[in-house]
């Protein structure tokens, strides 16, 4: 007699793990623009019978979330991930990386190629393939699977110029999900961890550093002598302010280990200065946007401490300049216990599927997760994506994001036999 667990894995089709895979790929979701892939997404659960709940974070960005209801009486498992992706494939400097940046799908071999296809469409779609699967068996779970699609993770955040849906990302789409009642007794992210159980992630704390100058000439004048105050240039002050954080940066990265690893980062990723359209004249302004990782327990109001302590001390060293810090956004980390239940379901799922047990670890990235640890719902990151075609795993390459089709169809299998697992123990 064939299984239940059974039955739902004979259900999953490799082949519609990819096509599933590159349909969603190839509609278009960049941040602030989820609201197609949310519709094509509703519509594709309500046409399995399912119970389909669309949450309208602001126009035309939906939250999608699908239940399989249970039989009763046992745990509710939830799947979930987000719809936005990285980029949107039309900024500069991006825009002429080529078509693996692009929103439209291509495969080479067995690779599946297109935005998304790394961070984070191919683990969505490789637990969207197991939910239907399961759906399809016409198989009841004693408890609730639900499967969550949620827009704004990514980390944008709205600065400057930068204004509007575009930048608002940051985990908005899973805090509206559980601030209006979404929640479970444990949670899945399918983020790209390739094939790893990773019970943490991290936050930062984001900050704006603008350096004042003034705007003084570039040119030399002859004849005779005039007596002007020195022009300061703000690009110039900026290189000084950027070297001291390039100094500070190793002792802090120290000073902060994760299960006795190093596990946060400083990184200066963004600047402007001055105004490209006036030659002839210093830059009388720049802006450092410094990025300053922290790791679970970490307070958020020690690391701005720290580095307006640094900032004192550039000031000290040059009485000339003039800075404003200023913080621009901090999302904080989350993690759970090695112990806990979905940790180890998780792992018996992927043994059963791969033969052998996963690494348990960490990722600095800011997921989704630790919102849904700080609601009170164990959540961890387990994704088949993140293996690259060029050898080892992590973030996509120049030849633009890429998951592996037998990796996603293994995954889809990962998340079943987790799910009748999960779902058939007991709520107690």
């Amino acid at each position: 007699m064939v299984s239940d667990l059974q039955r739902a894995l004979d259900t999953l089709s490799r082949d519609e793990v990819i096509k599933l895979t590159r349909e969603v790929i190839d509609i278009p979701s960049p941040m602030g623009g989820e609201g197609p892939l949310a519709k094509y997404l509703a519509d594709r659960f309500r046409n399995l019978g399912l119970d389909v709940m669309v949450q309208e974070v602001e126009p035309d960005r939906f939250n999608v979330i699908a239940t399989l209801k249970g039989t009763g009486g046992g745990s509710s498992l939830m799947l979930f991930g987000h719809m936005d992706t990285t980029w949107g494939g039309d900024e500069e400097g991006v825009k002429e990386l080529g078509p693996g940046y692009q929103p439209a799908s291509y495969m080479d071999g067995d690779w599946i190629y297109g935005s998304g296809a790394y961070n984070m469409k191919s683990g969505l779609t490789s637990a969207i393939a197991a939910f239907e699967a399961i759906v399809r068996s016409g198989v009841r779970p004693a408890g609730d699977l639900i499967m969550a699609c949620v827009v704004g993770e990514t980390c944008h955040t709205q600065v400057g110029q930068y204004q509007g849906a575009r930048y608002r990302g940051c985990g908005v789409g899973t805090n509206f999900m559980v601030g209006n009642g979404v929640t479970a007794d444990m949670a899945v992210c399918p983020e790209p961890t390739s094939g790893r159980v990773s019970i943490a992630s991290g936050g930062y704390v984001y900050f704006e550093i603008k350096i004042s100058g003034n705007p003084g000439a570039t040119y030399a004048r002859g004849g005779e002598e005039i007596a002007v105050k020195p022009a300061v240039d703000a690009i110039e002050k900026s290189q000084d302010v950027m070297a001291a954080i390039k100094d500070w940066a190793p002792g802090y990265k120290k000073a902060h280990l994760y299960r006795g690893q190093e596990a946060t980062n400083v990184a200066i990723v963004a600047m402007e200065a001055g105004h490209p359209w006036r030659p002839t004249k210093l830059a009388p302004f720049s802006r450092v946007y410094l990025e300053v990782d922290t790791v679970p327990g970490q307070r958020v109001i020690d690391v701005i401490k720290e580095v307006e302590a640094l900032m004192d001390e550039c000031r000290s060293r040059d009485p000339e300049l003039k800075l404003d810090l200023s913080v621009v956004q901090t999302p904080e980390g989350g993690e759970v216990s090695e112990d806990e239940y979905v940790v180890e379901a998780m792992s018996r799922a992927h043994t059963a599927v791969h033969g052998v047990e996963p690494e348990i670890t960490f990722d600095s990235w800011v997921a989704d997760t630790a919102t849904m640890i700080r609601a009170g719902v164990p959540a961890i990151c387990y994704g088949p994506g993140g293996r690259s075609a060029f050898g080892g795993s992590g973030y996509y390459p120049i030849e633009g994001e890429h998951a592996h089709a037998d990796d996603l169809h293994k995954g889809s299998q990962v998340y079943i036999h987790l799910a009748f697992e999960a779902c058939n123990i007991p709520r107690d």
